[in-house]
């Protein structure tokens, strides 16, 4: 539920691997070009580059951005499908694909996308660089982002303020602070599902496994927010009523 009294959807997906094989590929590519022109960065840096100006860099550039449109094209078949449900289930509630280009709704008023793990060609300091965000978003001036909290905590619409300094980036959501398998080892399911049950929250924490993505395993939102006050301004301020993981 947003601040706004308004109740808001959010889907958290991307790619589903096909990045990861992108990446992977162009890395190996990478590490044999660094042999062959002997680079003075050592192999166990795992720092291996794709020269700008390589046939090799422009076709991962093209190939990161197809991982990206695809991550979007799932999300938005993935927007539809739960759309579709609240049509069934909610009186009133509009029917109309708001991924339809053919439709008559406006989509850049109804959606916010966001990605989180890319790179770009932008100028920053009087120079055209390469900027990758990898847990990071867009914050440019005027640009709306998305920065999540946790299944059991507050999420937040944010403005950004263009900050120089973080290369007009800000923070993808809370961060964690134990990785997927400490998370399932070291959290308590009964505890984390209790936290879940008394804010009201609709989950589907049922086994170990689940405590990947548990309350727990986040650090506190409302400090990672008030950290980065000079990067965006917060617009809406969502709690969660249903949370579903994937």
């Amino acid at each position: 539920m947003g601040s706004d009294g308004h109740i808001w959807i959010m889907i958290h997906s991307g790619s589903r691997n096909l990045g990861k094989q992108v990446a992977d590929y162009y890395n190996d590519v990478a590490v044999k070009l660094n042999e062959s022109f002997h680079s003075k960065v050592p192999k166990k840096a795992q720092l291996a580059f794709l020269p700008i100006n390589t046939e090799e860099a422009m076709h991962y550039m093209l190939e990161m951005q197809y991982c990206v449109e695809f991550a979007l094209a799932n999300r938005k078949l993935m927007m539809n499908k739960v759309c579709s449900a609240f049509s069934q289930m909610v009186a009133g509630f509009n029917q109309a694909n708001p991924f339809d280009d053919d439709t008559p709704l406006d989509v850049k008023d109804l959606s916010i996308n966001i990605a989180h793990n890319y790179a770009s060609i932008e100028h920053h300091y009087g120079k055209n660089c390469i900027v990758h965000r990898k847990g990071a978003i867009l914050a440019r001036n005027g640009t709306i982002g998305i920065i999540p909290g946790s299944q059991g905590t507050k999420s937040y619409i944010v403005e950004g303020k263009g900050n120089e300094e973080s290369f007009m980036s800000c923070s993808h959501g809370a961060g964690r602070i134990m990785g997927r398998k400490a998370a399932i080892r070291n959290l308590d399911l009964a505890g984390e599902i209790k936290k879940l049950d008394d804010l009201g929250v609709v989950h589907d924490i049922r086994v170990e496994d689940d405590l990947d993505e548990a309350p727990g395993a986040y650090k506190d939102i409302a400090t990672v927010m008030k950290r980065q006050e000079d990067l965006v301004d917060i617009r809406v301020e969502l709690t969660p009523l249903a949370v579903i993981k994937g």
